[in-house]
């Protein structure tokens, strides 16, 4: 079993910032990453091109496609995976919507918000 650190990313994500935030865990936990996104995102060449230099650097990655990608989701999927150390996302109550940040409580593992700091854009 490896260990994984899952990237979601909504549309509206800061992609790169994600990915280095993902990255940069995904090494100090001697961890593999791997991104959740739905096909149709709008960067979607974008994140295949970004996987695929971070594995040219000799870090573990995957691509897992998620149709419509949403909190409920993502939450499921961690829990539901062997391996799963951390989880990373842009703002998490972004991700609430109609269905409750509350979701995020049922985590098993730590949640990262990569862009809830101070100074940085704020994510829709």
């Amino acid at each position: 079993m490896s260990r994984r650190v899952l990237l979601a990313l909504r549309p509206v994500s800061p992609v790169e910032r994600l990915f280095g935030a993902g990255a940069a865990l995904a090494r100090r936990m001697d961890a593999d990453l791997e991104v959740l996104a739905d096909p149709d995102h709008p960067r979607w060449v974008d994140i295949v091109t970004r996987l695929t230099e971070l594995s040219r650097g000799g870090l573990g990655c995957r691509l897992t496609p998620m149709p419509g990608l949403e909190i409920r989701q993502v939450v499921d999927y961690a829990r539901g995976h062997e391996g799963i150390v951390s989880v990373v996302v842009g703002r998490p109550g972004a991700w609430s919507g109609e269905h409750g940040a509350d979701h995020w409580t049922r985590l098993e593992c730590p949640l990262v918000a990569a862009s809830d700091s101070p100074g940085q854009p704020h994510e829709p």
